[in-house]
């Protein structure tokens, strides 16, 4: 048996019993013309290098420890060819040696900002989804490729390349977080209708052992204009989602890790504010302040800034505080929050107008474009929160205004939801002893529920599918200390289901799977 066998065999036998155990990581960042930073000491990062040729979009995924696995960005620029066809610029995957990947060239790839994202695959330890958006009328869509780090001894290679999920034009802002269960993911993109179309639109995708599943587009919130830039982030427990336009729109939903909905929207500056064209935006740690990079009209014309916004002041708009002011050519980029908890901040350093356009204008090495910006302490207010501009030198590399668009891989499962029911045990108790089953019979399509040593008198009994939505309800009083319930699953798909028995004294969780 090969060894990368015996790896698989280990990872279901115990990882997959405990799917934070098998978290990826964001500790090594790969951004701009060559760029890179090694997290893997929190308290001493580093400067690194890469290959990576990109004004903006990049994405890198490391493993447990820290290390490298391999990273994505687009365009390519040299030292790969230029595609040809208009605005379109493919990406490319490149391996921890730093070299293109075995068939990483001509991934879907605009050229954007934040287009890409790398998400494991939840039924194979070795494979890992590269969500692309077609944010362009050139290759619009949704898109994903397959990296399989079984092959070319470890250093991977993309064994499906654009699966198209859709075809119409998205916002530059796709996001994920990590469904509550904990293994798999949701994939978050909305979409960009353009000649002065308004929309509110926003759909998930749900990454699981079952493949990639798409789910009812919700609409909801204030509906922005029909323009591509647009940054989407969900908060450090995954329960919060940001959406920020660069028309001045800065909204938050609730988020339900199990069902993939979002609620309770919240609107905290209104479009067309004083306050607009944010280009990027980060949430502090604990969620209480909210920083954006601003720009005036025109790229390289205008005066732009970094702000902070108090998310707990009455008056939102009246709390903004500029932090930094940017000259004409100095155009704040991208913010992102670092494994440290600080938040980074690229600046570009602009020549004319078509230096802007897809990174080909080769800038000299400068104090703002070869180092990136610093916010040491995001959840203190004013000058308190320790902005340090130009502080953290990227060893002669250029940042331009990207930074990767990596999800938190190290979010785990959402505790006691519903949908918690990989690594909790098959029964929950408080208190004292008691007991569920579920026997599944194939021929009848029937699922036979049986509890015992039930305290309580007072009953609900729910059925909950693997994307952790209600399907089933029943209440009733119980006359002993046994409950029983023949459910009838002739009309539901095949795949995962979790049961919960609760009462006024006990809550029992149990699953099955339809086949």
């Amino acid at each position: 048996m090969t060894k990368l066998k015996w790896i698989f065999i280990l990872y279901w036998i115990f990882i997959l019993k405990d799917p934070v155990a098998a978290q990826n990581t964001d500790r090594y960042w790969v951004f701009g013309d060559s760029a890179a930073i090694d997290f893997r000491n929190l308290t001493n990062p580093v400067p690194d290098m890469s290959i990576l040729r990109s004004r903006g979009t990049c994405a890198s995924i490391c493993d447990s420890a820290g290390s490298l696995l391999f990273y994505a960005g687009s365009p390519n620029v040299p030292p790969f060819p230029i595609a040809t066809s208009g605005l379109l610029r493919w990406g490319y995957a490149v391996n921890k040696n730093h070299t293109l990947m075995d068939n990483g060239d001509e991934l879907i790839g605009s050229g954007w900002y934040q287009e890409m994202i790398i998400i494991h695959n939840p039924a194979n330890p070795l494979q890992y989804y590269l969500f692309c958006g077609g944010i362009t009328q050139v290759n619009k869509g949704l898109f994903y490729s397959i990296i399989d780090l079984s092959f070319n001894n470890g250093l991977g290679k993309v064994t499906q390349k654009n699966v198209q999920l859709r075809n119409d034009t998205l916002c530059d802002g796709i996001t994920a977080v990590r469904h509550g269960n904990g293994r798999d993911w949701w994939i978050v993109v909305r979409s960009w209708k353009g000649n002065g179309v308004y929309t509110n639109d926003l759909t998930c995708y749900l990454v699981s052992p079952l493949g990639v599943q798409t789910m009812p587009t919700q609409n909801i919130g204030i509906p922005s204009t029909g323009d591509s830039f647009l940054r989407m982030k969900f908060s450090n427990a995954g329960n919060k989602m940001y959406n920020v336009s660069a028309y001045g729109l800065i909204e938050r939903f609730d988020f339900d890790r199990c069902t993939g909905l979002f609620s309770n929207q919240q609107t905290f500056n209104g479009l067309n504010s004083p306050y607009s064209f944010f280009w990027g935006f980060e949430v502090s740690p604990d969620e209480s302040k909210l920083y954006t990079s601003m720009i005036y009209q025109t790229f390289n014309q205008d005066t732009s800034y970094l702000l902070q916004f108090d998310l707990n002041a009455t008056n939102f708009a009246a709390s903004a505080d500029t932090l930094a002011t940017y000259p004409q050519n100095n155009v704040p980029g991208i913010l992102k929050k670092g494994p440290d908890n600080k938040i980074y901040l690229s600046v570009t350093s602009l020549m004319p107008d078509t230096c802007f356009d897809y990174l080909l204008c080769y800038e000299t090495a400068d104090s703002v474009n070869s180092s990136l910006s610093v916010i040491h302490s995001p959840d203190s207010l004013g000058t308190a929160c320790d902005f340090r501009p130009n502080s953290f030198n990227l060893g002669g590399h250029k940042a331009y205004a990207g930074l990767p668009n990596n999800p938190n891989y190290e979010l785990g499962r959402w505790v006691g939801s519903p949908c918690d029911t990989l690594t909790v045990g098959i029964t929950e108790t408080i208190g004292y002893k008691n007991n569920i089953t579920v026997y599944y019979d194939v021929n009848w399509q029937t699922a036979f529920v049986n509890a015992k040593g039930l305290r309580g008198k007072k009953f609900t009994f729910e059925l909950y599918n693997i994307n952790g939505q209600l399907i089933q309800q029943q209440q009733g009083v119980l006359d002993s200390e046994y409950y029983t319930n023949n459910l009838s699953m002739g009309g539901f798909a095949d795949g995962l289901y979790v049961v919960r028995l609760k009462t006024e004294k006990e809550v029992l969780t149990t699953k099955f799977i339809k086949r």
